[in-house]
């Protein structure tokens, strides 16, 4: 067993935060990564926590940040086109305004589910049809998938529609309108494996927030949060690194570079959140004939539907709320029936909280 989970290791933790945490009114402490969220969830990490501390899901599933408009316009072009949709599992199942990949298969869509671009690619090799990869994630997704295009020849056939998103800039234009609620973060372990550190500065700086990287295990998670809580108690607030062992500073160069060569930083539109600048990854123009977008000229409509009447997602993935506020939760809204994004992912909040109560 990962000394990580190591039980006395963890307990010891969490009575050292408890102690700690005695001075404070209130902690909101974020975390903006759906694999924190699904070990915060599993191990019941909230209940060893005083009171005083709130630990907050924020926007870290890409699956539920995924707009409806960009949903929309795959299935509108797919049912009317000779083609297949290829994309991740938990995508398949997010509704747009009507309709998910799956149910739309039923309409006529041609829709397969792969694991990674090396299956797509070899889809793509198989058929005579056009494939078009429905390419959702963080720069952690982005970051092999812009390496493998650079450095093989695709399928002619094989095109992308990228719905790949920026974390760091993500969360930063979120606390610039002042949609977060929060004291201190708890950043990204996969996703800053790629990005780095750095892009966090202004977190700290000029919101005064506390951020502390994070691994994924209990004693990682609850290590980040008593860092927190020394920064606290000392009045600064400054961006540290928990998870050192596999996480830089300054992140993975060779990622970076194969996404700066492959990918424009751009505005983009998260679910429920509206257009956020620089928060995506387009193709630049040296790659116009992979970007399916362009290709086959795929119309956009504004009169889509964001969230459901009743759902509440946008306001789960902001922390303002917690799954069980959300009247459809465990009502109408289950994984066997997701009527939001949240209840579809494994990294979804609502998804999360549904399975640790024994649900399943």
């Amino acid at each position: 067993m990962s000394k990580f989970k190591d039980k006395e290791l963890v307990l010891s933790l969490a009575d050292s935060i408890k102690q700690k945490a005695k001075k404070f009114d209130r902690l909101r402490i974020m975390h903006v990564c759906g694999t924190h969220e699904n070990s915060i969830s599993r191990y019941a990490l909230r209940d060893l926590l005083p009171d005083n501390i709130k630990l907050l899901a924020g926007p870290g599933c890409p699956v539920c940040v995924t707009s409806s408009k960009d949903i929309d316009a795959i299935i509108n072009y797919g049912i009317k086109n000779d083609c297949t949709i290829l994309t991740f599992g938990d995508m398949l199942r997010v509704k747009g305004s009507n309709y998910s990949l799956f149910s739309a298969s039923k309409l006529g869509l041609g829709v397969k589910m792969v694991y990674g671009l090396d299956e797509a690619i070899y889809y793509a090799k198989q058929t005579k049809k056009d494939a078009i990869f429905f390419s959702v994630g963080f720069e952690t997704t982005a970051a092999p998938i812009a390496s493998i295009i650079k450095s093989i020849n695709l399928p002619e056939n094989l095109s992308f529609f990228s719905v790949h998103k920026y974390t760091p800039n993500g969360v930063l234009e979120l606390l610039k309108a002042g949609k977060l609620n929060i004291d201190a973060l708890i950043l990204p372990g996969h996703a800053s494996i790629v990005s780095g550190l750095a892009p966090y500065e202004k977190a700290a700086s000029d919101f005064n927030l506390s951020c502390v990287a994070a691994g994924f295990e209990p004693a990682d998670i609850l290590s980040a949060i008593l860092m927190i809580i020394n920064q606290f108690e000392n009045n600064i607030c400054k961006v540290e690194n928990e998870y050192e062992r596999l996480l830089s500073y300054e992140g993975n160069k060779l990622a970076q570079n194969a996404l700066n060569e492959v990918f424009d930083i751009t505005d983009s539109i998260w679910r429920g959140l509206g257009i956020i600048k620089n928060s995506g990854f387009e193709f630049k123009t040296t790659y116009n004939h992979l970007n399916a977008k362009l290709k086959f000229n795929i119309p956009f409509s504004d009169s889509y539907i964001e969230e459901q009447k009743g759902c509440r997602c946008a306001e789960v993935v902001l922390g303002s709320i917690e799954p069980p506020q959300c009247p459809m939760y465990d009502k109408i809204c289950n994984p066997h029936n997701p009527v939001g994004p949240c209840m579809v992912s494994d990294e979804g909040t609502c998804r999360n909280w549904w399975e640790v109560k024994g649900e399943t």
